[in-house]
């Protein structure tokens, strides 16, 4: 193979050669071979060139990839012919033989260790090279599963099976030889000898029993569990744990108290075992982490978090019994927890961390522990940002003090420090989003419908329409994004003001959502750039939607609409409904000539009732209650009489009740027509499921938008007004119908970024002040800009999100009881609230009485009378 040089060619030469390859001689004995004028040009390629022009590029190959991995062989291979492939492996092998070489041979201080991970993420052959040392040093001697490899029926994961040195060994049952296995094994810590016990998923009900009695005989009070129940529709985990309470043998378990986070679940069991000489009682916690899927790697926050929280338990109820950590299979995932762990606490104990050291005890402590190059980078990820992000929740009492430090100039100063410490954290950790991510905002069909093309929400956290509206070829597509709560995934939906194409895009996804409250917290600037979403009074049509004005009311911070949004009924060009089926035409039946086909399954005393004659005076509360629910649904599209008909009918049809008194009577049934007492399997297929639709296509939502917030502002005039708002919002969603604690909470805003992190961060941190009694806004705002990374303003709303919660903290005397300093005082002595606390309590008072949801008596028997003066004038 030739390889070009960096000399000049000799023109006189090339001339030749030139002329002898482009005319040659007609004579047979001057003709030249191709070959030998090549070789030609070489040789005159060697001649020391005069200064001239360089040669024709047309003459000169560049050279080629091949080429330059040719140097990386050794020099007795380079003239050797190999395949690329080959060179390739080899070239490979040479750079990893190099990598293993540059393995850390002694612990990494703290301070450095961020720089570490950053110089070896720029050549990840280094993190192989890591990996292959780990592996090399597995002693095949001593790691040996001669004992699981003959229990094969108590490993759910056969591939996975515990080393024979360090294996759980249960005491044994009578009657079962085989008792004393269980697919456990014990894991040393840096600071400890089995500080840790990795187990796999029970995927039996006998191991359920099983896995108690490891629990219940190695003491232990903690449970990390790392896998979901249910993965891409596989089983990967029975519950082994009761809803109440449940036996297992000779061991108890309760549950006792459930606390529900976003990306983890913290149970407490209750174990009691009873003997014939005593009873004896545990606690045990079991820390779940919901959002570790198979062949995917979590949100390292949320991973992080988990571990803070288990080893504060651990901390506050210590025992001398080991952490049970399991997973699916025992392996990856637990290892990763482990590693975690116990490298944390080393560098709580010397300031220094030694991942490298450690993965080599776990390879030699239990299969698969360190699985793949991908985890073992991703372990030193989680480490990297758990050295870098130390910043602590704090108690709320603590507020108080941040707030006072900006009185004296040398706290003010050490305050804006830390606050642009912290602001330069979270710009470095805030993901980037590739064009490749928000590639549904970018089509062609979708750009018109984005304010902002730099604010684009990614394809894996945008909520899809599914009701076809509009003309855009793409009606799944909204500018919104979801985002995560604190105790519970997609709790909000952030979007923007909606243009005047997209307004039906937006009343889409608050009934495809079925979202019960939206959270405006802009003002409506020019008409022209932003348009009226909602109307005042009375029904409205956008879309394929009616949307009717049920409440309207003003206050000094916002306003609030109490809105019912339906599908419309007949949409313009609808096509006509489909023939309802009947059993018209099979042997025995007879029709009825005073019914609409498919309408006798109304008649059905088991699900209507009663009826209601057409002078009837005397009616029940329970009875108008019916008709108030009927009266708020949807005409129904199949029925094209009146509602009367059906609702006041003639003494002496066959369908009325017998006598002639008034009242609501139950129909009576005859003999001479047996499909009276038939169950007419057409009619319910035909009306039944129409019902059915309609009654689940009825939305209650609650619309409140602020005024105390211009567009010229960034933040609020003042936090009172947005605290209204908040604990209206959150008032409503107590009492909103149909599950609203399952349902997601839409926060928009004139561009979807400003101002919807402040209320979105305050949301996130009172939830932590409810369930925890602490406060961490740092990673609340972390948590926040995963999918969305322009929320928070790092100037100016991250430092009024503190002032919010502090007066949130302040207006809210219920958490006095968590207040260290004030508990003390209260217990030395017996004082009088602060003036501020009796004025948040009237606060509070007047504040319920202003924004009650409640149904009062009056109210409801207005509508009861409007209900029935419907029903008779019909």
């Amino acid at each position: 193979m030739l390889t070009p040089t960096s000399h000049n060619t000799n023109p006189s030469c090339l001339q030749k050669a030139k002329s002898e390859e482009v005319a040659p001689s007609t004579s047979s004995n001057s003709s030249t071979p191709p070959i030998h004028r090549r070789a030609l040009i070489r040789q005159c390629a060697s001649v020391e060139p005069l200064q001239q022009e360089p040669a024709s590029p047309k003459r000169l190959r560049p050279r080629s990839r091949l080429d330059n991995l040719r140097n990386f062989l050794p020099k007795h291979l380079r003239s050797v012919t190999v395949s690329p492939s080959k060179i390739r492996s080899e070239t490979m092998q040479i750079q990893e033989e190099k990598a293993m070489q540059a393995v850390p041979t002694a612990p990494i201080d703290a301070s450095k260790f961020v720089a570490y991970v950053q110089e070896r993420r720029k050549k990840r052959i280094l993190f192989k090279g890591e990996y292959l040392m780990v592996n090399r040093s597995i002693d095949n001697n001593k790691c040996r599963c001669d004992v699981g490899s003959t229990m094969m029926d108590r490993n759910p994961y056969p591939d996975t099976l515990p080393y024979d040195h360090n294996r759980v060994i249960l005491p044994r049952i009578d009657n079962d030889e085989n008792s004393h296995y269980i697919n456990a094994s014990y894991v040393n810590s840096w600071l400890r000898d089995k500080a840790y016990v990795v187990t796999q998923a029970v995927r039996t009900k006998p191991m359920n029993a099983e896995f108690w009695r490891m629990v219940w005989e190695l003491g232990s009070n903690c449970i990390v569990m790392l896998t979901k129940v249910f993965d891409f529709m596989r089983v990967m985990c029975l519950q082994y744990w009761p809803q109440t309470k449940f036996q297992f043998r000779e061991i108890e378990v309760e549950t006792t108290d459930v606390k529900t986070y976003s990306h983890f679940v913290i149970r407490t069991f209750k174990l009691t075992r009873k003997t014939e000489e005593s009873i004896e009682t545990r606690i045990v916690k079991h820390f779940h982490f919901t959002e570790w899927e198979l062949d995917s790697f979590p949100y390292i926050s949320a991973f992080i978090e988990l571990r803070r929280r288990v080893r504060q338990f651990m901390e506050k109820n210590p025992v001398d019994a080991p952490m049970v950590v399991h997973c699916s299979n025992g392996a990856g995932r637990s290892g990763a927890f482990l590693a975690l762990d116990a490298n944390l606490e080393l560098m709580k104990k010397t300031g220094q961390l030694d991942f490298f050291e450690y993965a080599k005890t776990l390879v030699n402590s239990r299969p698969h522990l360190i699985d793949s190059v991908e985890q073992y980078m991703f372990i030193y990820e989680v480490l990297s940002e758990a050295v870098m992000c130390n910043v602590q929740p704090i108690e709320m009492h603590l507020l108080k003090e941040r707030s006072s430090m900006y009185k004296a100039k040398k706290n003010r100063e050490l305050l804006e420090t830390q606050e642009t410490h912290e602001n330069k954290l979270l710009m470095h950790l805030t993901p980037t989003l590739r064009i490749g991510d928000c590639a549904g905002g970018h089509r062609l069909e979708n750009r018109g419908k984005n304010r902002d093309v730099m604010v684009v929400p990614p394809d894996h956290a945008r909520p899809y329409l599914q009701t076809l509206h509009g003309e855009s070829k793409d009606y799944t597509y909204i500018n919104a994004v979801e985002v995560d709560g604190f105790t519970r995934k997609a709790e909000f939906i952030v979007t923007e003001w909606p243009k005047q194409s997209t307004v039906d895009s937006f009343w889409t996804l608050i009934y495809d959502h079925a979202c019960h409250t939206v959270v405006n917290l802009s003002n409506q600037g020019s008409q022209r750039h932003y348009p009226s979403f909602i109307h005042n009074k009375g029904k409205a049509n956008y879309g394929p939607f009616i949307v009717e004005i049920m409440n309207y009311h003003q206050y000094p911070a916002m306003t609030s609409h109490m809105v019912k949004v339906m599908k419309r009924i007949d949409p313009p060009n609808a096509k006509p409904a489909a023939k309802i089926p009947t059993l018209e035409g099979v042997p025995g039946y007879q029709s009825r000539p005073d019914i609409i086909p498919g309408q006798s399954f109304r008649f059905k005393p088991m699900y209507r009732g009663r009826f209601r004659e057409p002078h009837d005076s005397t009616s029940s509360e329970e009875d108008v209650d019916e008709d108030v629910s009927n009266f708020l649904l949807p005409p129904r599209p199949a029925r094209k009489t009146s509602s009367s008909q059906f609702l006041n009918l003639p003494r002496g049809s066959p369908s009325s009740g017998s006598g002639g008194g008034g009242g609501l009577k139950r129909r009576s049934r005859s003999a001479e027509d047996p499909f009276r007492e038939t169950f007419m399997i057409s009619d319910i297929m035909a009306t039944g499921a129409q019902n059915q639709q309609i009654d689940a296509e009825v939305r209650i939502c609650c619309v409140i938008q602020v005024r105390m917030w211009p567009i010229e502002n960034k933040v609020p005039l003042s936090t009172t007004g947005l605290i209204d708002v908040i604990k209206m919002a959150r008032s409503w969603r107590k009492r909103a119908p149909d599950r609203p604690e399952t349902k997601p909470t839409i926060v928009m805003s004139h561009n979807g970024v400003s101002r919807v992190g402040v209320y979105i961060g305050a949301n996130i941190c009172i939830d932590q002040m409810d369930i925890d009694h602490e406060v961490d806004v740092f990673h609340a705002v972390k948590m926040m800009r995963i999918n969305r990374p322009q929320l928070i303003d790092m100037k100016d709303e991250y430092k009024y999100l503190y002032d919010v919660m502090l007066h949130w903290y302040l207006s809210n005397p219920d958490y006095r009881i968590y207040d260290k300093e004030d508990s003390e005082d209260t217990d030395s002595q017996k004082t009088s609230r602060p003036p501020s606390n009796r004025h948040s309590i009237k606060e509070k008072s007047s504040f319920r009485s202003k924004f009650s949801f409640r149904r009062r008596n009056t109210t409801r028997q207005n509508e009861n009378n409007a209900v029935v003066e419907h029903v008779n004038n019909k």
